[in-house]
């Protein structure tokens, strides 16, 4: 999918991959900065969209420096964002190449933060986002220059691309048996116990749809949408989704899972995002959202779904219970499939909570 900010190369790079001399992580890092947010909501906790955009235009500076062709995303790797960022923080975000494919870049993306009345910045979040070439007609470019590794960031890059592919193993391997064809029972699925609940609602009754055109920024001519806006319109509905079901304005995204793009989205597509509750625990819970792309031709296109993990709070910022629950039957086998995928998840998540791939840095 998408997307990007940046100009077109003046002079196209040779086509031969071989004839590219390599470049050095250090060629394309770039960093942003800004002051995030409101003055009017000043301290109180950003959510997530915004950074998450930030993130996605910290990537595309690094590729399209790394190429000097036009990178779209295709993937977001899953991200933790459970360090807050408050309204009129300054923000900056580190980015660098780790690893080249043929026509695929995955650039780390580091972010920090400082308050007014702060002077240090501390970290805040990292991410990793795998951003595609093409070139004028929309096909990807295959012949992107090689990565070197042999400078000091570059080792160090290195390391962190085996890690992550290694981690990206370990977490498919860890989901792959929620895939298993066959009928899933309600106790196969639900953790026993559990907090008391006031109220308990079926799948359908969460469901909120959003059908709209998103408004392409871009300022290339073929009207694509960029993923940094998608992305803030998917955090958007889930928290909506979050904050009807709990009947509690304060709510906030602490992880977005893996995000895969592999439709590009344009001007003219209305975009149809369903969104409902998948898994609730004591204070936290996770919204699937679903996508369906209506082109001007009349195809619907269904890209994955999206997965958003969100935390229910007070007002002065402490955690508060979730007393809605839901009502799960061994008639809606999607329903159990996906809590099922979720508490997967979930579990994956705190048997991890060192890795720095999903976990910020102190």
């Amino acid at each position: 999918m998408d997307i990007t900010t940046g100009h077109s190369p003046q002079n196209a790079p040779p086509t031969d991959q071989g004839d590219i001399a390599p470049r050095t992580v250090e060629h394309s890092q770039d960093d942003l900065s800004d002051i995030v947010g409101l003055e009017a909501h000043a301290g109180e906790r950003l959510q997530a969209g915004p950074i998450l955009k930030l993130m996605y235009d910290t990537a595309v500076v690094v590729a399209f420096r790394h190429c000097g062709y036009r990178p779209v995303l295709l993937r977001l790797d899953r991200i933790d964002l459970t360090r807050s960022i408050c309204h009129m923080d300054l923000v900056c975000l580190e980015g660098r190449m780790v690893e080249v494919g043929r026509s695929s870049m995955v650039i780390e993306v580091r972010c920090f933060a400082k308050s007014p009345t702060v002077r240090d910045f501390t970290p805040r979040h990292v991410g990793y986002l795998t951003m595609v070439a093409i070139d004028d007609q929309g096909e990807p470019v295959r012949t992107l220059p090689l990565l070197s590794y042999d400078t000091p960031q570059g080792r160090e890059s290195k390391a962190l691309a085996a890690h992550r592919r290694a981690q990206l193993e370990e977490r498919k391997n860890a989901l792959a048996w929620t895939h298993e064809d066959g009928l899933l029972g309600v106790n196969d699925v639900i953790e026993p116990g559990g907090p008391e609940r006031y109220e308990r609602l079926e799948s359908d009754e969460t469901v909120v749809r959003v059908k709209s055109q998103l408004i392409s920024h871009s300022p290339y001519l073929d009207s694509r949408v960029r993923a940094g806006d998608l992305l803030l319109t998917l955090d958007r509905i889930a928290n909506y989704t979050a904050r009807r079901f709990t009947g509690n304005q304060h709510t906030i995204t602490l992880s977005v899972n893996d995000v895969v793009f592999k439709q590009p989205l344009h001007a003219t597509d209305r975009i149809e995002l369903i969104s409902r509750v998948s898994y609730v625990r004591t204070h936290t819970l996770e919204v699937t959202v679903d996508i369906i792309v209506h082109t001007m031709e009349g195809q619907q296109v269904h890209l994955d779904p999206v997965n958003i993990f969100i935390i229910n709070f007070g007002p002065s910022g402490e955690k508060k219970r979730i007393t809605t629950g839901l009502t799960l039957s061994e008639e809606s086998q999607d329903d159990l499939r996906r809590y099922l995928k979720a508490r997967t998840r979930y579990a994956f998540w705190k048997a991890h909570p060192e890795s720095h791939l999903t976990q910020s840095l102190e």
